[in-house]
């Protein structure tokens, strides 16, 4: 038993004899009456009695007509499925995010692609560029939002508002320090004690080197909003990224640029070279594209 054979069966049904049967499926009606005697053969039974006027189910024909009509329509869903899931209409995305972008940009991308394919699903993992940067190499993630510098080789990659200027590294800090200028000069912060992101050391070593100034460097943390709760008891000022900045600094607190564009970031969309990905993540990548290009 086949699927042509069940169609030819129901077609029969529907139209109530052989002759406007062949008619509809467009064929002769001696093949049409062969293939239902081998299916009645294949099953044992006789499906219908034919008759000078039609033709008249039997109890068997007729369970088998609610199957077959079951049968067909699993069919033509499980097809449309398919196709859904090729055109990225389900699956689902798995996302590796920075904890800034998480709350800043990927929100926006994510609603704006549950309203045109409302059947996929994410799932979202944060944490701070070098674990997103794991996470992608090892597969456990598609996509990754993160922040650099780093090395991009591996990865295809979109740059953030590429048409904008870079995001410069700022500093936070309470009433203890005060600066005369709008942006602050790397000179200006000789001996103050600073909380820096461990994952900006290097740039921020090398920065203050061109300078030939050696900081006073008091903390290391791995997190924005560790190092921003450290700056805020007042006993250093912190160096980071502005983004993260503008979603967690306490109202109460100053922020300043660094006039430097060694200290420079952007926020990078990344996914690995050479490996399958899935029609929606495509699709996602697709959208996210859409965004950099306006």
């Amino acid at each position: 038993m086949d699927i042509r054979q069940i169609r030819y069966f129901l077609a029969i049904v529907q139209e109530g004899q052989f002759t406007k049967a062949a008619s509809k499926l467009n064929i002769a009606q001696p093949p049409l009456s062969q293939q239902i005697k081998l299916l009645e053969k294949e099953l044992g039974v006789e499906l219908l009695i034919r008759k000078a006027k039609g033709i008249e189910l039997t109890e068997a024909g007729q369970v088998f007509t609610a199957r077959g009509e079951q049968i067909l329509n699993l069919v033509d869903s499980t097809k449309k499925e398919l196709s859904d899931l090729s055109r990225g209409h389900h699956g689902t995305v798995t996302i590796g995010t920075v904890s800034s972008s998480g709350v800043s940009i990927l929100p926006k991308y994510i609603k704006e692609f549950h309203e045109r394919y409302p059947d996929v699903t994410f799932q979202v993992f944060e944490g701070n560029t070098i674990k997103i940067l794991d996470l992608v190499s090892k597969g456990v993630v598609n996509i990754g939002i993160v922040r650099t510098p780093f090395n991009l080789s591996n990865y295809e990659y979109i740059v953030q508002a590429s048409n904008k200027p870079n995001d410069p590294m700022v500093v936070i800090y309470t009433d203890n320090w005060q600066f005369r200028n709008e942006k602050v000069g790397l000179a200006d912060l000789k001996d103050i004690p600073l909380i820096i992101h461990r994952r900006y050391e290097e740039i921020i070593m090398n920065a203050f080197s061109k300078h030939n100034i050696i900081p006073n460097i008091l903390c290391k943390g791995e997190d924005v909003r560790s190092i921003i709760a450290w700056a805020e008891l007042g006993i250093g000022i912190a160096m980071v990224p502005k983004p993260p900045a503008n979603i967690f600094k306490p109202k109460d607190m100053k922020m300043s640029e660094i006039n430097s564009k060694m200290l420079e970031t952007k926020t990078v969309v990344i996914w690995l070279k050479n490996i399958y990905l899935s029609s929606v993540v495509k699709n996602f990548i697709r959208l996210i594209r859409s965004h950099d290009s306006t």
